[in-house]
């Protein structure tokens, strides 16, 4: 089953966010396990402050020699196995993202999370040719304005294509039901609209990048009857 890896360098540009947005939406039609390796634990630390009703599986594992035997047990069982990486390039990452089938690299556009962004897309590379294989790596720019493209994050886009590298064409905005996931300990369809700011559109938003996740693993090619799993997300 698809390992899907998220990784980034630096910290602070929505990569736990990220991944914790794609579970969700995964799981509401599928089997999901996320492998918590990011030594900060987030996914475990929202369990323990009282999140629930998830229906993906959380994994935590700090054993960086253990995290490999962990993904192929859980590929074994789920749809889709959700591997979320500390932001360092490190072993944990590498062997990770030596057995996805895409890895997420989260930006905000801005000239330092670029850097990180190329360093992180380089690691990915390097690994990759290490082991004699392609990984698929895809940018997801994250935290931007919900109208509106700063001229930054729009040549940051410009020079990734230039370059070969594939970004999403979906964005994740910069919203209060986003960071309400940690804040109120809570899952995205379970949030109280009373105490968020558009939530309706955080829901799209999130659906629109779950489908296009699915579309990069090869689920779904444009223009075809979306699937079950996309029908759920």
């Amino acid at each position: 089953m698809p390992v899907i890896t998220f990784f980034q360098t630096k910290g602070g540009t929505g990569k736990t966010t990220s991944a914790f947005l794609l579970a969700e939406l995964l799981s509401r039609g599928n089997s999901v396990t996320v492998i918590d390796a990011d030594p900060n634990h987030p996914f475990a630390e929202w369990k323990r402050d009282g999140g629930e009703g998830e229906r993906f599986e959380i994994i935590t594992e700090p054993d960086v020699d253990k995290v490999p035997a962990a993904i192929a047990e859980a590929s074994g069982r789920s749809a889709f196995v959700i591997v979320d990486t500390e932001g360092s390039a490190n072993q944990t990452a590498g062997r990770a993202a030596s057995m996805s089938d895409l890895v997420i690299v989260t930006s905000t556009g801005t000239p330092l999370d670029q850097k990180h962004a190329a360093k992180a897309i380089k690691f990915v590379m390097g690994v990759g040719k290490g082991i004699g294989k392609t990984i698929p790596v895809r940018v997801l720019m994250t935290r931007q304005k919900a109208v509106g493209q700063s001229r930054t994050v729009k040549a940051a886009i410009e020079t990734m294509k230039k370059h070969g590298v594939e970004v999403f064409d979906s964005q994740l905005i910069e919203r209060d039901a986003f960071a309400a996931l940690f804040g109120y300990t809570t899952l995205l369809f379970d949030l109280d609209p009373a105490k968020v700011n558009a939530p309706d559109k955080a829901y799209f938003n999130a659906r629109v990048f779950a489908n296009q996740v699915l579309q990069a693993l090869g689920a779904q090619k444009p223009g075809e009857t979306p699937s079950k799993a996309q029908e759920a997300a």
